[in-house]
This record gives structure tokens, sequence and C-alpha cells, in this order.
């Protein structure tokens, strides 16, 4: 199916009044804030070839701990920009959403890189939320990404404002000091606005923000570390090898890693997860971890566990070669593309213990079943069993569908504590009996369609079902 009728589908889907999932939906608004470090240097290559899914306020390069200095100096982001502006001609046949590299250009800010607001120290695992401030930015000097970030949230637009803190927050912390004291009577409805995810608090910043900001909610990310830092993933060294560093583009190119190495890179997959859903809500969970509230502090919340990151790391890094194969493939058939899924009647159900609920979607599959590629693979098996090519083109389609489709209980995102069963009645519709509870109790539905497409690409709808007992 070529993508014009896609765009068709899903036109005549909106007219019908269908809800679908986060194909759809408004754009998360995004700040980075980067160090300049060699992981931020992986991670920006693909926060760069995924700018079609945000919307990219600002890139602020700042400092931290461990880059004390900052790397503002080595346009290291100006020569991927570049780069970038290369593969964009043929990042826009695959996505039309792409900013061009000059707006990208346009979004970069210089933030504190001032070493002496380092107050913390080396052992930065050990500033955990609740530790007691160390800084004051109130002397401190206004900077282009502080500003930024002030201007941001006084906009009148009531949209979250995800800000990453994949170095340090220092820049983050000023402008929410600026906000307090020249703007007292719009600080509470800005900083409300702000989610800052940090990757460690890799300076003072952290600490006094839930201080003296406890509107801003704060993420804590510890387990990035051995999940997606140096060395977690050295086993994609074959990856690196044959999608980076293999005539995948200029962009590619300038991977400075031998295997994927990001740690900064939950920051901003927090805010994607293709259809997930988790930047919603800090508990949810998604590509960038499952989070819980710390008891005693206001909006503050720390991840989960390692293995809220690693389920998911699979799918994003088939969804990343998907985009590095974008940046060399200048006709849209010679890519694949993620499935599209519209669920009918909204992502939120309301239902009564003992109901039997259906769960239906339309999926869509906007590229066409890989006959040769298949051929190529399995024609010894095929040509054994007396199959040539032309009579394996009448079966392949039944053999090999589009995608596979199924339900599935993130237990751990819902309130209700045990497990359903799901029925599966055809590709994309299942069905269950709500379970008995005695308060309002919910589910969360996850929908996972893999299409058979190389790589295979995998988008979801999550779907969220609040039971009520049947005498509520």
């Amino acid at each position: 199916m070529k993508k014009k009728t896609i765009i068709l589908v899903t036109l005549a889907l909106m007219l019908l009044g269908v809800n679908t999932n986060a194909q759809m939906s408004e754009k998360p608004r995004v700040i980075a804030m980067t160090d300049g470090e060699i992981d931020d240097q992986c991670s920006m290559i693909r926060f760069l070839l995924h700018a079609n899914d945000m919307e990219v306020v600002a890139i602020i390069q700042t400092n931290s701990i461990f880059q004390r200095g900052g790397w503002s100096n080595a346009g290291w982001i100006e020569k991927q920009l570049d780069a970038y502006e290369q593969v964009y001609p043929n990042l826009i046949v695959h996505d039309p959403a792409y900013p061009t590299a000059n707006e990208l250009r346009s979004k970069l800010f210089l933030g504190d890189q001032d070493s002496t607001h380092i107050v913390v120290d080396t052992d930065v695992i050990r500033r955990v939320p609740g530790t007691e401030s160390m800084i004051d930015p109130t002397h401190w000097a206004d900077t282009p990404g502080s500003d930024k970030i002030v201007e941001t949230l006084l906009e009148n637009d009531p949209r979250k404002v995800y800000i990453q803190a994949w170095g340090g927050g220092n820049t983050a912390a000023k402008a929410f000091q600026k906000l307090k004291t020249q703007y007292p009577s719009e600080y509470e409805r800005a900083v409300k606005k702000a989610v800052m995810y940090n990757i460690w608090y890799q300076d003072g910043a952290g600490n006094y923000i839930e201080t003296y900001h406890p509107d801003v909610t704060l993420l804590v990310s510890y387990y990035f570390s051995g999940t997606w830092d140096y060395g977690s993933q050295r086993y994609t060294d074959g990856f690196a090898k044959n999608y980076l560093h293999n005539d995948h583009g200029p962009l590619a190119a300038l991977y400075p890693q031998d295997y994927i190495s990001e740690g900064d890179s939950p920051a901003f997959l927090y805010t994607l997860g293709s259809g997930l859903r988790g930047y919603e809500d800090p508990t949810y969970g998604g590509w960038g971890g499952q989070f819980y509230k710390i008891e005693g502090l206001k909006n503050v919340y720390r991840d989960v566990d390692r293995g809220s990151y690693l389920r998911w790391v699979e799918v994003a890094n088939r969804d990343f070669e998907s985009r590095l194969r974008w940046c060399v493939a200048g006709k849209y058939e010679d890519a694949n593309h993620k499935p599209v899924i519209a669920i009918p009647g909204g992502l939120e159900k309301t239902v009564k213990s003992g109901e039997t609920v259906t769960l239906n979607a339309d999926i869509t599959e906007p590229d066409s079943l890989d006959i040769d590629g298949i051929w190529a693979k399995y024609s010894a098996l095929y040509e054994q069993l007396g199959f040539n090519k032309e009579s394996f083109v009448e079966i392949a389609p039944q053999r090999y569908p589009k995608y596979n489709a199924y339900w599935w209980q993130y237990k751990e995102a819902g309130t209700y504590n045990g497990y359903i069963d799901i029925v599966a009645v055809d590709s994309g519709k299942s069905t269950f009996v709500a379970p008995k509870v005695d308060k309002p109790e919910t589910l969360h539905l996850i929908l996972e369609v893999t299409d058979t497409g190389i790589p295979a690409l995998t988008t979801f709808a999550r779907v969220i079902v609040t039971i009520f007992p049947t005498d509520k």
C-alpha cells in the first residue's frame, strides 16, 4: 500500500470519529540538555532520527560533573546537523514530518557551562532525591539556554514540556529560579508544565529543584546504567558494523562508538514508545523506563528496575535500524515502515465487574509483502517441496502475513493486582471478562503489532480499562 493510501485511510478514520493511538496524537514538546560526552554524541544521532516524532523546542549545550567545561566549542552538534542535512532528502521520503536542518540549527542554545556551579562530587549515584540542596542559582548569569526554557514555559500553551538532563541540570535550575522571582504571577502555571528527566543528578540541580520548585515533575533514572550506557549493549557490535559504519550515510558514520552506547537515550525515549503513551504518566512505563513516586517528595519519581528498560531495547533498536536504512533509501518502497493502529471507541474504557469486554483495533500495514526477500531466504526449502517462484507467490500471503498482532496485560502499570485471561478472536481483536473488584481498579492492556518486514517493526496501542464494582 502506498503512502498516499495510508494518509487517506487515516483521514477516513478521523472523519468516522475513531480515536487513534500515538501516530495521530500531539507530538511531545522536548528540550534536550547535553554535556557533549561521547555517549551524548551517540544518543544525539538517534535523537535526530526521531525528530519527526517530537516537537524539538531546544537543544541546549551544558556541562556536568563529568564534563565540567562542556563541549560546545567542539562543534560536534553542528557536524551532526550538517550530516543530517545530507540525508534529509531521503528521510522526508519516509516521513515528511522531519524538520529541516536549518530548523534544528535554530533550536541550538548555549546553557550553563560554568564549572564553579558544579558542587557535587564524582560519586553522583549517591546524590539521591531528598538530599540537601547545595546550590543557589540566584546570582548566576542568565544564559540563552535558561532564557529559552523560561520563554517556553511562559507560553500560552498548556502542553507539558519534557526537559531532558542528559548531563547537568543547572541551566534548568536557573530558569526555574528566574521564573519564581521575575514572573511570580505566572510561576506556578509555568513550572507545572515542566517534566524533567534526569540521567542521574549530575550536578546540584536536582536536589535544588525538588526543594525550591516542587511543582516541577522530576524523574531520576539510575537504571539507564546497565541497560543503555557504556558497555551495556556491547553485543551490538554487529549492529554498528552493519548499519552505522557500513555505508548508511554521513550521519550514521559519525556514530563514535563501535556498539550501541547511549546512556542518555532513555531521556528522550521516554517521550516516544510508538504508541505506549508512557510519557502521559511516569508510572505507566515505556521505552524510557517505568517510575514510582518517592514518598515525602511532591513530584519526584525514580525508576523501578532495569527490566522496565530492557523489555523494550530490542524493539527500540529495530526502530533505530529502520531509520538508518531510511537515510540511504531514496524510495518509499525500498525500506520498512511501522504498522498503523486505530482503536475504535478510544484508548480509555470504563466497565463493571463481570462484563465481557471486547478489545478491537483497525490495523494498517503500509508496506507490501516482501515476496522477493522471503523467497531469497527460503527458496531452497520451498524448491524441495516442489514450489517455484511463481507458485510460491500464490501461497506467500497465507504463509507469511504482513504482521502479527496480540493483546497482553501490562500488569505492573495497572492497579489491579492479578492477571486476566485474554482470549484472541482474530488479528487485533480479543475479549476478556472484567474481574471482580471491591473498589475501582485499572488494567493496562497493550496491543502489540509487529510486521514481517526487514527489520521487523513494532507499533503499540495502550488501552486503559477502569473496572468498577458491580454495585457502583
